[in-house]
């Protein structure tokens, strides 16, 4: 399957199962819809992740993740609004035209995917020659930039099976995966409950709880997307996961304290903060550092993975009998966001002294005897290749 049908047709379904989901009249149903939404959705996210590596080099993939990835917090703020909106069709329970307010909510956010699917194939080019809307000597220079990358060889980025076994078999992808499972924790956790959290902080109605989301999902992807570009600049990954997962512990504690509105509400913000910079930059630190195709698409999928099946376990952190502090929910995600930290430091001190070993030529014995095609097909294996930190 070409990227742009496949895309496509996942958005198509994805957004047919959604809206249907408005018509649901029983629990049977409704599981029915949520199972074939995550079939439908879950290779999405690591499709695109991928493709932009097709277009883009490691200087430039964090902001391109960023822009893709802090849409998510976009989403949250703007669903916030529309839920906002909507609400008011509740009129007290009676509903408008027969329905209650979450129906018109899934059906007001269904239609428009679906209908975004018919635009994918025309707008999503499957590779930079067949990218219509730039020149031949853009789409030269485009094809240069990835190919001046060591390990970037023609026959790197196609799919080999020694590539994903390579991938199988190495432990930094689970380390990567498994603090991408903490973070997710986080993100599943904090998007499902902030409207909970946020009601338990004061007297609001519904609507209100709703409007006041906006700005925290809105500081997250702000401050995401320019962590990204400095990130790109400078060329190092592994401190703004360190950095983000700092601040959402921070976030956290004054969640836990509860010892004012303002105190818990600049709690939010700080979890906003530190949550996608750390979890998106994750995904540019992981791709940035597997050159070829097949090892870096098994990194990405299996990265996503094990991240989402935090799914699985975030709704059970809070239970209602723990409110407003929900002491044992936020403690459990602050270890999850220390063991997270600690395992992207490891990763973090490994690449450093397997490029320092690089530099000083203890890896040189990978090329004698090769030719300089030969050893260019080595990847990350490559002394010459020097992974991102």
């Amino acid at each position: 399957m070409r990227p742009a049908r496949y895309l496509a047709g996942l958005v198509f379904f994805w957004g047919i199962v959604a809206t249907f989901t408005a018509f649901v009249n029983n629990f049977a149903a409704l599981v029915a819809c949520r199972l074939l939404l995550g079939l439908f959705e879950a290779g999405l996210f690591p499709g695109i992740l991928l493709y932009q590596t097709m277009f883009y080099n490691k200087r430039q993939i964090s902001l391109r993740n960023a822009y893709f990835y802090a849409t998510s917090a976009a989403a949250g703020a703007v669903g916030g609004l529309v839920a906002y909106g909507i609400g008011f069709l509740d009129n007290d329970g009676a509903g408008t035209a027969g329905w209650r307010a979450w129906r018109w909510i899934i059906l007001i956010n269904g239609l428009p995917t679906v209908l975004t699917a018919f635009a994918v194939p025309f707008v999503l080019p499957n590779s930079p020659e067949e990218a219509h809307f730039l020149s031949d000597e853009d789409k030269r220079n485009l094809i240069l930039m990835r190919q001046s990358e060591i390990g970037m060889t023609k026959s790197a980025q196609e799919l080999h099976k020694e590539d994903v076994m390579d991938g199988v078999k190495d432990w930094k992808i689970y380390a990567w995966s498994i603090a991408q499972f903490c973070g997710h924790s986080v993100l599943y956790s904090f998007s499902v409950f902030l409207p909970t959290i946020i009601n338990n902080m004061g007297t609001w109605s519904i609507a209100q709880v709703q409007a006041l989301t906006v700005p925290v999902y809105a500081a997250g992807a702000g401050t995401y997307i320019t962590c990204a570009l400095i990130s790109d600049r400078i060329q190092q990954r592994g401190i703004f996961c360190f950095i983000g997962n700092s601040i959402m512990i921070l976030g956290y504690c004054f969640l836990i304290a509860n010892q004012s509105i303002a105190m818990s509400f600049a709690g939010c913000f700080l979890v906003a903060i530190g949550l996608w910079t750390s979890t998106g930059t994750s995904m540019a630190w992981i791709n940035v550092n597997n050159p070829r195709y097949g090892k870096r698409a098994y990194a990405s999928g299996m990265l996503i993975t094990i991240g989402n099946s935090a799914g699985v376990a975030s709704p059970f952190l809070f239970e209602d009998k723990y409110k407003p502090t929900y002491r044992p929910g936020y403690g459990a995600t602050i270890g999850m966001l220390v063991l997270a930290f600690a395992l992207q430091f490891a990763l973090w001190l490994w690449l450093r002294k397997a490029n320092q070993r690089k530099l000083s030529g203890k890896e040189d014995w990978r090329i004698e005897g090769k030719t300089e095609a030969e050893a260019a097909e080595l990847g990350e294996n490559n002394p010459k290749y020097l992974y991102t930190t």
